[in-house]
């Protein structure tokens, strides 16, 4: 019986000091963590337009076209589209590593005031808007892309036709 006893103590002193000596390091032996992985992350927006919504009103309509945000590892954040700095669009990720978003899938587009002649900088145009579109990834790399849109203008009265017989 004696000899079994000391051979369990003999045998678990083994597998402690066997542990051990997997979680200690020995001196002079540093740990090298992996270096983190860096992600990059590119947006490109295609054709945005603005148009007037209802002839009979001082609403425009801006619209996307397309807008592509890519990403280098599955770790996409959110997409955000923005109009002159107010946010208009958010799209979370999840595991993703791109986003699009197209004109469909804002139906009606962006609403916003079309303004009156001259009223962004243009002649023959109304107010002008600064639409910037945002791609992030979840360890903080990211991208933008903008455009300065101008809508046409609203003189506050709606033409008719003019029918010949």
């Amino acid at each position: 019986m004696s000899i079994s006893a000391d051979h369990m103590r003999l045998r678990r002193l083994f597998f402690l000091l066997l542990g051990l000596s997997l979680i200690l390091q020995l001196p002079g032996e540093l740990a090298h963590a992996t270096p983190l992985q860096t992600t990059s992350v590119s947006i490109s927006m295609s054709n945005p337009t603005c148009v007037q919504a209802l002839p009979t009103s001082g609403a425009c309509s801006i619209r996307l076209g397309s807008l592509i945000a890519s990403g280098s590892a599955p770790t996409f954040s959110r997409l955000e589209v923005l109009v002159n700095g107010k946010l208009r669009v958010y799209m979370g990720g999840f595991f993703e590593s791109s986003a699009y978003l197209s004109d469909s899938m804002a139906p009606g587009g962006l609403t916003v005031a079309c303004g009156r002649t001259n009223e962004g900088g243009l002649p023959n145009y109304g107010r002008s808007y600064l639409l910037t579109a945002n791609a992030y990834m979840v360890d903080g790399a990211s991208a933008s892309d903008s455009m300065t849109i101008f809508c046409p203008a609203y003189n506050g009265q709606t033409d008719l036709p003019l029918i010949k017989k």
